[in-house]
């Protein structure tokens, strides 16, 4: 079972840690290292879930995910994770200091959702207008969803730029509605 506000402590004290020691880049790619592998490989989640599993077994397969090149202080942390039984909390931490990261960084995330696959170019515009609008660095991930019919969407923090073909339809039968029951 997993509770946010447990990672969200853990993933504090990490990013405090690995702020005070200037391993942040570090420790973060090694938590994105463990994570690329738990979302791969379905036998190291089944190993992980397993009660069997020994905290040195545990321990040892992360130290192999990473290959050998992380950060002491990542090491550190996953042995009081494996130690405290939290690492069912593995990937809520790992969102939670990248999250951290963004904010130290001054970077926000923006998920670009289009119609159909976008130029290098295209990609390159729309992440410099939205950091241009928002005065931040934007760290983005792109998406195809053909039911957009035509143009793009763009979520960052509690915002959403809509501007999709699906979106303007969207926008024309609600005020088509709203003048339907304005009349009425």
């Amino acid at each position: 079972m997993t509770d946010s506000r447990i990672a969200k402590r853990y993933a504090r004290a990490l990013f405090q840690a690995s702020l005070k020691d200037g391993s942040m880049a570090n420790v973060d790619s090694d938590l994105a290292a463990i994570a690329e592998a738990f979302r791969n490989s379905d036998a190291i989640r089944t190993f992980f879930s397993q009660p069997s599993t020994t905290d040195a077994q545990k321990l040892s397969l992360l130290e192999k995910a990473l290959g050998g090149k992380s950060s002491p202080l990542t090491l550190d942390f996953l042995k009081l994770l494996i130690k405290k039984r939290r690492d069912s909390e593995l990937s809520l931490v790992r969102m939670e200091f990248a999250e951290l990261r963004r904010e130290h960084d001054n970077v926000t995330r923006a998920v670009v959702t289009s119609a159909e696959e976008l130029s290098d170019d295209q990609k390159t515009k729309i992440v410099d207008v939205v950091a241009k609008k928002i005065g931040r660095k934007v760290e983005s991930e792109f998406h195809v969803d053909p039911s957009l019919l035509g143009g793009v969407k763009v979520a960052y923090d509690n915002f959403v730029l809509d501007g999709t073909v699906r979106g303007d339809l969207n926008r024309i039968r609600e005020r088509m509605l709203y003048d339907l029951l304005k009349q009425a």
